[in-house]
């Protein structure tokens, strides 16, 4: 029986530290969920930033389109003006540079349009078979009557 221990010593010892070695070695799922879990919340609050900076444009978060608040009381034309200034352009669709093809009628897509600044308007208009955008130049008078200008288009 002595024989059969010493042998079961020598082997214990490198049995034991190789169990050590492979534990240390290996990644515990609480650490690699919570690696995970840091970079989403990374990724969440980045996001997060993102969105309240392209929502306030007037607060100096970075914004490059839009309009400012100064512009917003300039024009006064309620509580959504970038709304407003688009619902003015959808009234005006004589103004798409492209015809329609196929029986269809050239309309602007305005959930797709997007208020640059002040000056600018960026148009996204269809037929539901070609598509194309454009850049309209507006301004607004003291009654509230919009002029546009054509700057640019490009069929897609």
């Amino acid at each position: 029986m002595r024989k059969n221990t010493s042998r079961f010593q020598r082997y214990l010892i490198p049995m034991v530290l190789l169990g050590m070695i492979i534990s240390l070695l290996l990644p515990r799922g609480e650490e690699v969920k919570t690696e995970i879990n840091a970079e989403q919340a990374a990724e969440q609050t980045a996001d997060k930033q993102l969105q309240e900076g392209l929502r306030s444009y007037g607060s100096g978060t970075g914004r490059v389109y839009g309009l400012t608040d100064n512009d917003r009381r300039e024009f006064n034309l309620g509580a959504n003006p970038e709304r407003r200034i688009l619902q003015e352009l959808g009234k005006r669709p004589e103004l798409i540079p492209q015809e329609a093809v196929l029986g269809g009628s050239m309309h602007f897509v305005l959930h797709e349009s997007v208020v640059l600044n002040r000056h600018w308007v960026l148009a996204v208009f269809e037929d539901g078979h070609v598509r194309g955008q454009a850049l309209f130049e507006y301004q607004i008078n003291n009654q509230d009557e919009f002029s546009w200008k054509l700057l640019a288009n490009q069929p897609d």
